[in-house]
């Protein structure tokens, strides 16, 4: 019985594991892309501001735009850093239940308890998982 669940749960979090690969995998094609897309923006951009400006003029315009965008980039980073983390109910609860599993975990009985607990708490996480599509808050930010 315990065998089937340990199975059932290593297909269900390598299923996991093998999406987030994927999906992670696609966002680092999209962003490298996208990458090359602004330099071949960045470059138009140059030949339509040395036809009108100058060399120069142009190299000027374009250095002075990343210099700006990179300090907004910077200025955003520092706003969102600074932010307060909200708390998370699972480090609480976690914490809240500490003291409780040591006592469990002391006696034969309380292994089995805590046994099911752990099963019970995978369960409600794997049921959120699949519920949810893999999508969680820490995916947000």
């Amino acid at each position: 019985m315990l065998g089937g669940i340990g199975s059932f749960i290593a297909s269900e979090v390598s299923g996991t594991v093998r999406r987030n690969l994927v999906v992670y995998g696609l966002y680092g094609f999209a962003a490298l892309l996208l990458f090359c897309a602004g330099g071949y923006a960045l470059h138009a951009l140059h030949i339509f501001l040395e036809q009108r400006y100058g060399a120069i003029a142009a190299s000027l315009w374009i250095a002075g735009g990343l210099v700006a965008a990179a300090l907004i980039a910077f200025i955003v980073a520092l706003v969102v850093k600074s932010r307060r983390k909200p708390p998370r109910p699972a480090a609480m609860a976690a914490v809240a239940a500490a003291p409780l599993a040591a006592k469990l975990l002391g006696s034969r009985k309380g292994l089995r308890v805590a046994a099911a607990a752990v099963v019970v708490v995978l369960g409600a996480i794997l049921g959120r998982q699949i519920v949810t599509g893999g999508e969680s808050e820490d995916e947000e930010a």
